[in-house]
């Protein structure tokens, strides 16, 4: 971008029509005159429709118009910004035990609107860097935290229920993701926990998890996913392959809303469809902003002296072209 810091000096610019209008003049109302006595070969050269002529009007317009640019003081700006960010650190706490595989959240099963939204979560995220933790009877990390999304997108589209384990360790599940943001320097550190059930095994229980958490200055969001009632469930049959059967899941809401209480985010959401699932990743999403401060500034590359240099070389090939070619001193 070019600027000028003086740009009323551009009005100067009328000069150059005012001087070709009084070159005009001067052609039409004056006879021709030569200095030199060789006229008979030189008789054409004050002709007004003589191309000669008219190169000392060109050359002292294009220097009056390089002084007057170079008085505007032309120029280059570069403009820069300067990003001061306090970034978030967040762990996705995901359950993966087999009650996961629950298809009420049509047309995917629970596990994968889980993965879903946890996609759709790092697409939001600007510069916060995201972890991943699984967990069913036992805790897995699976992505320590990193601003990598390309990375956090393949894991997360790797995930599978673990088909093997029914039993869900909440607690595990919760120290685990602690301990990946127990030596953060975030401004704001939380979990974001998505499970069906309810814990039933794990070495510790969630409330001491909870209570970790909170010491550390970890925010814990509860996310409770399943409908209430039966639903399906696969179920391999030798003879007829996968089939859907009726089961009844339970999960407890009453401990989701104490983890939550304890680390102050006073209740747990209950998603029992897709649609819910996601308005509550986005209510989240809302919620834990990072702060990004922009100052802007600019840098300035001064072009005037270019243009200084050019009108030196106008000025003296105008001298040239009168003292050489037509004889005239300047």
């Amino acid at each position: 971008m070019i600027k000028f810091l003086y740009p009323i000096w551009l009005i100067a610019l009328l000069i150059i029509p005012l001087y070709w209008y009084y070159e005009w003049k001067k052609l039409r109302f004056r006879r021709p005159r030569l200095s030199f006595p060789l006229v008979h070969r030189f008789k054409k050269f004050y002709k007004h429709h003589h191309w000669q002529y008219w190169i000392p009007v060109i050359t002292k317009s294009l220097l009056i118009l390089l002084l007057v640019l170079a008085l505007a003081r032309p120029r280059h700006v570069i403009e820069k910004r300067n990003q001061s960010l306090k970034g978030i650190d967040i762990v996705f706490g995901l359950d993966i035990s087999g009650s996961m595989l629950a298809v009420d959240f049509q047309p995917v099963n629970r596990m994968e609107a889980a993965k879903k939204v946890a996609l759709n979560f790092i697409k939001n995220r600007e510069s916060d860097r995201i972890g991943i933790v699984t967990f069913s009877e036992y805790a897995y990390t699976q992505a320590p935290l990193t601003n990598n999304y390309s990375f956090l997108k393949e894991i997360i589209e790797n995930i599978d229920v673990d088909r093997e384990q029914m039993g869900t360790a909440i607690g595990n599940g919760i120290a685990t993701s602690v301990a990946r943001l127990k030596n953060s320097e975030a401004k704001s550190k939380i979990i974001i926990l998505i499970t069906d059930g309810k814990n039933n095994t794990g070495e510790i229980d969630p409330f001491t998890s909870a209570e970790i958490a909170k010491t550390l200055g970890i925010k814990i969001y509860c996310v409770a996913v399943g409908s209430k009632g039966p639903v399906d469930y696969p179920v391999e049959d030798p003879i007829f392959g996968t089939r859907f059967q009726k089961v009844l899941i339970d999960m407890d809401i009453e401990s989701l809303n104490k983890i939550a209480q304890i680390t102050g985010t006073h209740q747990a959401y209950i998603a029992t469809n897709s649609i819910e699932l996601q308005k509550i990743i986005r209510d989240i999403d809302k919620l834990e902003k990072s702060d990004i401060k922009q100052n802007k500034y600019y840098e300035y590359i001064e072009l005037f002296q270019y243009l200084l240099l050019l009108s030196i070389i106008m000025l003296i090939l105008d001298i040239l072209f009168r003292t050489i070619l037509r004889k005239e001193l300047p």
